[in-house]
């Protein structure tokens, strides 16, 4: 692709167009261009990687959620110093979570993010039904002292409020056993 079409793909990602979409404007406005969807993915995670202007995913993260609000906390690995997960929530989910901490939905997902991170997600829910995020958790490594660490994160949000009468998770071993 050349020049003007790495701007339109540029462009169209950055609006929130989808690849497949990006893939049919090009092919629509450059009729002799027959760029591949893979073509599309790779610009677009070179997009992504220069985003990060030369930090680390988890440095960036880190980055957005101290400007936009959040509380965070992360563990380091012990040999190399590098981040092995990330705790965070807003302050809107703590006011919910304490006002609403009858029943907790712990819930664990795998593969839904580019880095492979598994993602852990406290949920809680009103007293009309509704749910509402609490806090999240990104493991870079699945270890048991991971899965007891974030629990002891969001218990220390309740400040010594009462604690959740009903725990929902999903079949997740590891989480359940911690």
């Amino acid at each position: 692709m050349n020049s003007e079409q790495l701007d339109m793909v540029t462009s169209l990602h950055a609006t929130g167009v989808k690849p497949l979409a990006i893939q049919a404007a090009l092919r629509a406005k450059f009729p002799g261009v027959q760029p591949t969807i893979k073509d599309i993915y790779n610009h677009t995670s070179k997009i992504r990687r220069d985003g990060l202007l030369g930090d680390t995913p988890m440095k960036a993260l880190e980055y957005f959620l101290a400007s936009n609000g959040f509380t965070f906390y992360t563990r380091e690995n012990a040999t190399d110093d590098s981040k092995e997960e990330i705790f965070f929530y807003h302050g809107k989910s703590h006011k919910m979570w304490r006002s609403f901490l009858e029943v907790l939905l712990i819930d664990m997902t795998y593969n839904t993010n580019v880095y492979d991170w598994p993602l852990v997600q406290f949920i809680g829910v009103t007293l009309t039904s509704q749910s509402f995020c609490i806090a999240h958790v990104f493991l870079i490594r699945e270890r048991h002292r991971t899965f007891t660490w974030a629990p002891e994160k969001l218990k220390a949000m309740l400040d010594d409020c009462m604690e959740p009468r009903v725990i929902l998770t999903d079949a997740d071993q590891a989480l359940m056993n911690s």
